[in-house]
């Protein structure tokens, strides 16, 4: 069944050939007069004519600008608060942020900052729930994160080595441009980061402890499987058009929570995960997939028929007996990434063994059992136990 829930995606989506045109146009529909235009300084930025695009529509509308370069993969604190800083100067009133999820993390971050006259940091730690943001518009160039319109942004304090989530419904972008030509040109490897981490957002969500199935998990499990068959498919033509424009769209519903709503949502891959991309700076999708198979291994006990269900719907599985089933997904999962390249264990990603229990005194565990996760409570030896998987120090 699913559970009551309340839902808004207020980002309009400009979706298509050309897309990034109209974003003067849409600013000035909103009363913009001034824009801080970020990006990460990307040679990709010029030689597309990318930024020119964005310079000239912008001009068009009679909207001026200052421009902030410099965001790094795992998007640093430091680098917001300079944002912040430019903006307030500035008298900025919109944010445009020209990337993908880290840019577009950053610019959230950056409009949540310039309102206020506390530290941006303090609403990542709790201490302070923005209540505005300037508007943010996302100029979308790899597809992964979905942060083009979700509700969540992430940033990483590299003096403290923290990377931390903030969600909340006003952090979702105003305008999200779409143009799938502008990912055509992406290396492989980010492309198959961003594959990994829309097949695991849906994922945490498709992980819930119920063994109910109903509209949102056959929904799910379609994505999945057509995440799978796209990436099989974009592996034999880089260039095709028509499969980055999927992945585009999928990489958006896959974190916009209209796969989530009404059930409680795990998240343990992501917050293990993350510990990597904090410590050892490992890009997103490359953390999530050295951890998700060794979270599966830990977590299906707790809910074979779940797992069962997904080995079966989503990688065609045929195995009668749930725990043969749930077995044989895990490794398809982990055969799936393989075949993308992206690394499922330590060794393959170049993290140390020898370093877990400062990965597990970063972890936030709450409630009174002390354990993240909702398909599966997990506690700190239960984490363990997925890193020594992970890093090949625990077979079974």
């Amino acid at each position: 069944m699913i559970a009551d829930f309340s839902i808004c995606i207020g980002t309009k989506f400009i979706f298509g050939h050309n897309a990034t045109d109209k974003l003067g146009d849409e600013f000035a529909v909103l009363g913009v007069h001034k824009v801080l235009v970020h990006h990460d300084s990307g040679s990709y930025l010029e030689d597309s004519n990318l930024l020119n695009t964005v310079r000239a529509s912008l001009s068009h509308a009679g909207i001026s600008w200052v421009e902030l370069g410099g965001v790094q993969p795992n998007p640093r604190l430091n680098l917001v608060r300079e944002g912040v800083k430019i903006g307030k100067s500035e008298h900025v009133d919109a944010v445009v942020a020209i990337g993908g999820g880290s840019v577009i993390d950053s610019a959230k971050a950056i409009a949540i900052g310039v309102p206020t006259e506390h530290d941006v940091w303090d609403f990542f730690t709790g201490k302070y729930i923005p209540s505005t943001t300037l508007p943010v518009a996302s100029v979308l160039t790899n597809p992964a994160s979905g942060s083009e319109s979700s509700q969540v942004t992430v940033i990483n304090n590299s003096d403290e080595q923290l990377k931390l989530t903030l969600s909340l419904p006003i952090i979702r972008p105003a305008l999200a441009f779409m143009d799938p030509s502008l990912t055509v040109s992406l290396p492989w490897f980010a492309t198959c980061c961003g594959i990994v981490d829309m097949f695991s957002h849906i994922c945490e969500r498709y992980f819930t402890p119920t063994s109910d199935f109903g509209v949102i998990d056959c929904m799910a499990e379609a994505v999945l499987r057509s995440i799978i068959s796209n990436a099989a498919r974009l592996a034999d033509n880089p260039s095709d058009y028509d499969v980055r424009a999927e992945l585009m769209w999928t990489a958006t519903i896959a974190q916009n929570n209209a796969l989530g709503v009404g059930r409680d949502q795990d998240w343990s891959c992501h917050v293990l995960g993350n510990e990597l991309s904090a410590i050892y700076d490992t890009p997103h999708g490359a953390s999530l997939s050295v951890i998700m198979g060794a979270w599966m291994r830990e977590a299906w006990p707790y809910n074979p028929v779940r797992f069962a269900r997904f080995a079966r719907e989503v990688f065609l599985v045929d195995e009668d007996d749930d725990q043969d089933a749930a077995l044989a997904g895990i490794k398809a999962v982990e055969s799936f990434f393989h075949k993308l390249t992206m690394p499922t264990s330590f060794a393959e990603a170049n993290i140390p063994s020898n370093d877990i229990e400062r990965l597990l005194d970063n972890i936030s565990f709450f409630g009174s059992d002390q354990a993240i996760g909702s398909i599966a409570r997990l506690n700190r030896t239960d984490c363990r136990h997925i890193f020594y998987r992970a890093a090949g120090l625990l077979t079974e």
